[in-house]
């Protein structure tokens, strides 16, 4: 079985057959992927109960300035879109979809959730450059979020990715009849091809 997070399973997705086959053979010669964006969780995860003081030395430590630089634009879209929003409070819950004919799991890992008009506003991030998110895949990660949590505490509340990069947000109300079977098409492709590699 492999893990796939539910952003670097996204971007499978969107790439065309070439990019997904170089992809997979990247995941697969490495011991799981680098998470580029890691420090940008951790510092909305630290914002969020309050430690803005922490922000700036974690968004600060990563090496590379590019990385420094990706994470803090993506921190200063975060804080000036939600930092203020009524009941905002950090998530940390992972839950893990497995589809075992695929030999692939997904993790969903929410970030942050808000209230608005009393109801719960739960949120995943989609901070990457490239590719560019697309409106029938944000309803997919939405949709994969509703069947990770909806048996959970988490379930009473809506579901949001939300692009950091174009300043979209996706909601479940874009998830349509087909966005279950582009699921299960991207999953069946994807084992498919980490079979035959």
């Amino acid at each position: 079985m492999i893990a796939f997070s539910l952003n670097t399973f996204v971007k499978i997705c969107l790439l065309d057959t070439g990019g997904r086959i170089s992809e997979l053979q990247k995941r697969l010669t490495s011991a799981g992927g680098y998470d580029f964006y890691k420090p940008l969780h951790k510092a909305i995860r630290t914002y969020c109960p309050g430690e803005p003081q922490k922000v700036t030395q974690i968004l600060d430590a990563p090496v590379k300035d590019i990385e420094r630089k990706y994470n803090a634009d993506a921190f200063k879209y975060f804080a000036s879109k939600f930092g203020t929003s009524k009941g905002l409070e950090a998530i940390t819950s992972p839950k893990t979809i497995n589809f075992q004919s695929a030999g692939i799991s997904i993790r969903i890992d929410p970030v942050f959730e808000l209230s608005h008009s009393g109801s719960r506003q739960i949120y995943c991030i989609w901070p990457t450059h490239k590719p560019q998110l697309s409106q029938r895949y944000g309803a997919l990660a939405c949709h994969l979020m509703r069947r990770a949590y909806s048996n959970t505490s988490l379930g009473n509340g809506s579901f949001f990715f939300s692009d950091f990069v174009t300043g979209k947000t996706y909601s479940e109300k874009q998830i349509t009849n087909n966005t279950n079977l582009i699921l299960m098409a991207d999953v069946t492709s994807i084992g498919t091809l980490i079979k035959e590699l």
